[in-house]
């Protein structure tokens, strides 16, 4: 199933299509998406009609509205690990990053005034769908709701200027645009080998799977659920592939107008616009 949230109520979207999950329901299910994520059991004969409302990325919001946290692994792509001039991590590199920076798959992304270098990074997020703690790799799928798609922008000189930090400067507002949907896992064709892109204004930057990632899914569970425990709707965004604008030769970083084109297979598309403060 595809999860939605339109309008700030939780809706099921298929074949471009929607319906809201409390009317649908019968109000078995309630309209907070955060809720409804915990909910699925109770959707999974939920079916939208082909003459439902059809679907407008413009009244999208991002489908995990308000997680407790989110947490973001660094260097998780060999590739990009490499054009970012660093070593190969030995063990997963988590950070956390501010939810108020979520914002929805079709929103603009606002460029901070006086930051001219903002970079793009395409991730494959993962959901959490239940609490969990100490969690080995071998049930680490077993607690997850499902995916979706992320872009983890990146203010590079606060990342790297002085002593490094990642959380701030990917916590701007709008930094992390989210979506379109949250796929479950039996919409994937593979949960371990998903396709992610990413086009600025029409140009293939970025091109990666999730097969390529130096820690998989399951081991970055592993390590985030050693440390804290994850709770339902938490995010964690599992690294980007390479392509990314710092890597370039000669280095490009988004400007007013650019648009970022973010695709993971299973999920859909998110199409953020940068504009300034």
């Amino acid at each position: 199933m595809r999860l939605a949230n339109i309008d700030g109520r939780a809706a099921l979207v298929q074949d471009g299509r929607w319906v809201d999950v409390e009317t649908a329901t019968g109000g078995a299910v309630g309209c907070d998406p955060m809720a409804a994520l915990t909910r699925l059991d109770a959707l999974a004969g939920v079916t939208v009609p082909a003459d439902a409302p059809a679907l407008d990325p413009a009244r999208l919001g991002p489908p995990v509205p308000r997680p407790s946290k989110i947490l973001a692994a660094a260097l998780n792509y060999r590739k990009h690990a490499e054009e970012s001039g660093l070593p190969i991590p030995a063990r997963p590199a988590l950070f956390a990053r501010l939810p108020s920076a979520l914002c929805g798959p079709a929103d603009d992304v606002v460029l901070p005034a006086g930051r001219d270098q903002v970079d793009w990074e395409a991730e494959i997020v993962v959901v959490i769908g239940q609490r969990a703690r100490h969690v080995v790799a071998a049930d680490a799928w077993s607690i997850v709701a499902g995916v979706t798609c992320g872009q983890d922008i990146s203010d590079r000189p606060a990342q790297f200027d002085g002593p490094s930090q990642f959380s701030l400067a990917k916590s701007h507002d709008t930094f992390a645009p989210l979506g379109p949907v949250l796929s479950t896992l039996d919409e994937l064709a593979d949960r371990d080998d998903l396709g992610i892109t990413l086009r600025l204004n029409g140009e293939l930057l970025q091109d990666g799977r999730s097969s390529d990632l130096i820690f998989d899914v399951p081991a970055l569970i592993a390590a985030a659920s050693a440390v804290c425990t994850l709770e339902p709707g938490d995010l964690l965004f599992t690294g980007t592939p390479a392509g990314v604008g710092f890597g370039l030769d000669p280095q490009r970083f988004l400007v007013p107008g650019d648009v970022i084109e973010t695709q993971l297979e299973g999920v859909g598309m998110l199409r953020n616009r940068c504009v300034s403060a």
